[in-house]
C-alpha cells in the first residue's frame, strides 16, 4: 500500500509539472510601449498609440547647453523664472560644520584651507548648493575663474526649485564673469539672477 501512495503522488507531482509547463493554458501579457506625438499640440507631449489605455507624459524640463568662456559645454536646466519655491533642504551637521570652518579660513586669508574644506563637503553632499556656491566663490578669490564658473554652473543645475539659491549662483556667476573680464557674460548672468 505505500508503494502505491508514493506512485500515486510522483505521477500527481509530475502531472502539476507538466501542467504548469504546457503552451497554450498561460499567455503572457504584452505591454504596448509604441508611443506617436500628438499632431499640432505641444510637440513635447507624447501620448500612447491606443489613447483610451494611454498616458500623457509631458517632460519637466527640457536641458540646454550652456557655454563656459573657455567655450566647454555644461548641461544644465533652462532658467526659467518659476513660482516662489518653498523647498526647505535641511543641511547635515557635518556640512554645517565645515561651511563654517571654511567661512573662518577664508576670514583669515588661508583661502586653500577653506577650498580644502568645502571639497570635503562637497564629497558628503554632492546635492547641496550651498557648498557649491561657497567652493565657486573660493575658486573665484583664488582667481581660478573657469573652475569657479563650472562649480557655480553645476550648483544652479543642483538647485532648480529653490529661487533664492538660484539667484545667489546667478549673482555669483555674473561676478566671476565680470572677474574674468567677460563683461558681456556677466550681463547675462546678473539678468538670468534678477528673474528669480
Amino acid at each position: 500500500m505505500k508503494i502505491h501512495t508514493k506512485k500515486c503522488l510522483a505521477v500527481g507531482l509530475l502531472l502539476t509539472l507538466a501542467g504548469c509547463s504546457s503552451p497554450g493554458i498561460y499567455k503572457t501579457p504584452i505591454e504596448d510601449r509604441s508611443t506617436v506625438a500628438v499632431p499640432d499640440e505641444n510637440p513635447s507631449v507624447v501620448t500612447a498609440a491606443d489613447p483610451s489605455i494611454g498616458v500623457t507624459v509631458t517632460p519637466v524640463s527640457p536641458i540646454q547647453v550652456v557655454r563656459s568662456q573657455r567655450d566647454e559645454s555644461i548641461e544644465v536646466a533652462p532658467s526659467v523664472p518659476v513660482a516662489p519655491s518653498s523647498v526647505e533642504v535641511q543641511q547635515n551637521p557635518a556640512i554645517i560644520a565645515l561651511l563654517d570652518s571654511a567661512k573662518q579660513q577664508t576670514n583669515g586669508g588661508n583661502l586653500r584651507a577653506a577650498q580644502t574644506s568645502l571639497q570635503r563637503a562637497q564629497r558628503i553632499a554632492p546635492r547641496d548648493p550651498e557648498v557649491y556656491y561657497s567652493l565657486a566663490d573660493t575658486h573665484r578669490r583664488l582667481g581660478e575663474f573657469l573652475q569657479a564658473e563650472q562649480v557655480a554652473l553645476k550648483g544652479v543645475a543642483i538647485a532648480q526649485g529653490q529661487n533664492t539659491q538660484l539667484r545667489r549662483l546667478w549673482t555669483l556667476i555674473a561676478s566671476i564673469r565680470n572677474d574674468s573680464g567677460d563683461v558681456e557674460g556677466a550681463d547675462k548672468a546678473a539678468g538670468i539672477a534678477e528673474r528669480y
